[in-house]
């Protein structure tokens, strides 16, 4: 019985690692094809497009895959050259496609927050300097990169706490109520309370702590 266990568990890893292993390959795979059209729109002189699929290319995250470091580093040499060239809607595409691609990816963690920082800070700038209709917004360029500034780095993405606490607390309500079906329900369908009541209180706690969580998070 011990082996049948042992033989199911390493069965359950073996297509766990294979579908983790599919999932990696199609994101690198999908991520290079996009940085290979970006290449494409950068030897065709059309920024636009090379910054579009740099963007992709850095959604298709994966830890350690190149196409993502390479797609960032494009984005930010894009929009530091348009910078310097004054075309301040290239570089305004550019650097919003890499606060948009690290937004996009940031989980438990900000994969790439100095990237998300020094993009938010050009975003901030380039604005500011923006033409302004007649009349409108008298303060200074400073004063108005600052709030732009402060509106970029407004986090308002779920707490990482709650995150965690709802999905350890769905796992403990699931639990709780495999334990009530396998130790507090005799096979005719008669509920054994001594046995069924750890069982309760854990998927109860579990209810009470996901919905907490989903209200907070």
């Amino acid at each position: 019985m011990r082996l049948s266990v042992v033989l199911g568990v390493l069965r359950g890893l073996a297509v766990a690692g294979f579908l983790v292993g599919a999932a990696s390959l199609r994101v690198v795979a999908a991520g290079e094809r996009e940085i290979a059209e970006s290449t494409d729109a950068l030897r065709a002189g059309d920024a636009h497009a090379a910054a579009l699929h740099a963007r992709r290319a850095a959604g298709w995250y994966a830890p350690g895959a190149p196409h993502v470091r390479v797609a960032y580093e494009r984005l930010i040499a894009l929009a530091t050259a348009a910078e310097g060239l004054g075309q301040a809607d290239t570089a305004l595409f550019a650097w919003r496609a890499v606060r948009t691609a690290a937004l996009e990816t940031r989980w438990l963690t900000t994969p790439h927050a100095e990237d998300l920082e020094l993009a938010n800070a050009a975003i901030a700038r380039l604005s500011a300097a923006a033409p302004r209709p007649p009349g409108t917004r008298t303060e200074p360029a400073a004063a108005i990169e600052r709030q732009h500034l402060a509106a970029l780095g407004r986090d308002e993405a779920p707490r990482v706490g709650w995150v965690v606490a709802l999905v350890g607390a769905f796992a403990a309500w699931v639990a709780g109520a495999v334990w009530v079906v396998r130790r507090g329900v005799t096979v005719t369908g008669q509920w054994v309370w001594p046995k069924a009541v750890p069982g309760l209180a854990v998927c109860a706690a579990g209810i009470a702590v996901w919905l907490l969580a989903i209200w907070q998070a």
